[in-house]
């Protein structure tokens, strides 16, 4: 596990408005606690603290903190936590807890994945991955820098746990054995909406109007031709009688 130095400032102004001028100046407040002492503020150089920050040991880096003749000088310390801007993604807060490297700690581990999925290569799906880190406890100085996972034999439809990853010796898992890390699922298949089929426009004529009352499917009578105009039919009788007597 790496390890570095880091020079720290005691401070005795504390609040908000203070805070914000220590920033400007490029430093960083900061808080140590540890087992069995008061919790000190202090400040760090920012520039500093993001170079420690992006070794290969990463948070779990190991820090020797100089904090002049303070009770903390000398002391040995971890990252606890760290707060950034919400846009900048600047470093505007780190606590850090002191640690005996005689005793086991718990800490985040990164995941590696190594090869090539099987199920990705020759079946044609999508590797998706889960769980990216691991917390492992050991000594602060066996911590990993990583710990790396193949992935060579998985398969279309199944998935690796956290029991599947093999530790180092010195090194006990913590994480949830059974929490899935990666899988590789069938990709989505894109539904195509059917292209509407418009409906054949009617040819007028036909088709006959529709009688009132009449059943569905029944024939409809056409139109009747207008009935010829005769005389009435009492008249052509008599005119019939008056040619046979004479």
């Amino acid at each position: 596990m790496e390890r570095v130095s880091l020079e720290a400032k005691q401070r005795d102004d504390l609040g908000k408005g203070k805070a914000k001028k220590l920033r400007r100046t490029g430093m960083v407040p900061a808080i140590v606690y540890g087992r069995g002492i008061e919790p000190t503020p202090v400040s760090v150089d920012a520039k500093s603290l993001r170079s420690i920050l992006h070794t290969a040991a990463g948070r779990n880096v190991l820090i020797d903190l100089a904090i002049g003749d303070s009770a903390q000088a000398g002391r040995t310390v971890m990252v606890k936590d760290l707060q950034r801007d919400i846009f900048r993604r600047d470093i505007i807060h780190v606590d850090f807890n002191t640690i005996d490297l005689t005793e086991k700690v718990e800490a985040h581990v990164p995941l590696v994945f190594k090869g090539h999925a099987t199920g990705v290569v020759d079946e044609g799906g999508i590797f998706e991955v889960h769980l990216r880190e691991v917390v492992v406890e050991c000594l602060p100085t066996q911590i990993p820098e990583h710990i790396e996972l193949d992935i060579s034999a998985l398969t279309l439809g199944h998935s690796l746990h956290v029991r599947d990853v093999v530790m180092p010796a010195e090194v006990t898992l913590v994480s949830e054995p059974e929490e899935v890390v990666a899988t590789v699922v069938a990709p989505k298949e894109e539904v195509v909406a059917p292209t509407p089929v418009p409906e054949a426009a009617a040819v007028p004529g036909t088709e006959a109007a529709a009688v009132p009352g009449a059943e569905p499917g029944a024939a409809t009578p056409s139109a009747q031709a207008p009935e010829e105009k005769g005389k009435p039919e009492g008249k052509a009788e008599g005119r019939k009688e008056k040619r046979e007597k004479e």
